[in-house]
Parts: structure tokens; C-alpha cells; sequence
């Protein structure tokens, strides 16, 4: 009887010691929420609609283009896993957010709302990144045009120096 008795205590416990804080770091805390590496893996997908473009002129068929696609998530799947990715985002967090804001993405990141934004961002930003590519495009002119009149100017300038 005292075993049963334990054992039904023990179990009402297990969920409380579970829930217990965490003890990682606030700014590993957050990365892990935020899915990190899945999230990178899925911004570059999001964004292979870019390379299919680049490479458009190829003619590559169906299969081939599967096969891009392939070598292109496991390219990014690397790139995610590296652990030079995580130390540097995680700098750049850490100067950019006190420990009280990193705290506070990590409790919108634990909100529907914010496991939300995870799952939507990057095909949002994958989106926006070929939108603004062509856009880009349509502008690059009056950029080119800029560019030529200054290094025009600094090539007479050049020559008159050398007189």
C-alpha cells in the first residue's frame, strides 16, 4: 500500500519537476524556441525560388532541377549546423537585445502567435526576397547610370592629375 501510494505522489509530481526553469543561457533559451537551424534551413528553401531563377537559362529538366533543389537543402542544412552560425547570431543578439528583451522574445516565441511568425518568416522573407530582386531589376538602370557619371568624373580627375 505505501508503494502505491508513493508512486501515485511521484506522479503528481513528475509534471512540476518538469516544469521547472531552464537552465540554459536566456540567449540559448531563445535560439532553441526559435527552432534556429530548422528556421535557417527554411529561410533557404523559401528563398531556392531565386536559384531556380538563376538558373532558368540552363534547361535543366524536372529531375535535374530535383536534384538542385536537393543539393541546395543539404548546402543549407550545413550552413545551419554550423557551429560558427550560432556563436556569431548569437553575438549579434546579445549586442542588439538586453537580456530582459531576449527574455521577452522568448516568451512571444513560446505565444501561437509567435510559433506562428516562426513557421510563416521564412517563406514571407523568401517572398519579398524575389519581389525586391525584381524590383531591383526594374531600378538597376538609374544605379548604373549614377555610377557611370561618378566614375567618369574620377577617370578626369585621374587624368587631369597626371598632367
Amino acid at each position: 500500500m505505501k508503494f502505491i501510494l508513493f508512486l501515485a505522489v511521484s506522479l503528481i509530481f513528475i509534471p512540476v519537476s518538469a516544469q521547472e526553469p531552464s537552465t540554459l543561457a536566456p540567449i540559448d533559451e531563445l535560439l532553441k524556441i526559435m527552432k534556429f537551424e530548422q528556421t535557417v534551413i527554411d529561410g533557404g528553401e523559401a528563398g531556392f525560388v531565386m536559384v531556380e531563377q538563376s538558373l532558368s537559362g540552363q534547361d535543366l529538366n524536372k529531375e535535374e532541377m530535383d536534384e538542385v533543389e536537393d543539393a541546395f537543402i543539404a548546402y543549407m542544412s550545413k550552413v545551419a549546423s554550423d557551429p560558427q552560425l550560432k556563436i556569431k547570431t548569437k553575438a549579434l543578439y546579445e549586442k542588439a537585445f538586453t537580456d530582459d528583451e531576449i527574455a521577452a522574445l522568448t516568451a512571444f516565441y513560446k505565444t501561437p502567435t509567435g510559433q506562428k511568425s516562426l513557421e510563416v518568416m521564412p517563406t514571407i522573407t523568401g517572398e519579398i526576397m524575389v519581389f525586391s530582386q525584381q524590383l531591383a531589376q526594374k531600378h538597376v538602370g538609374s544605379f548604373q547610370n549614377a555610377l557611370t557619371k561618378i566614375l567618369e568624373r574620377r577617370a578626369a580627375r585621374g587624368e587631369q592629375e597626371d598632367e
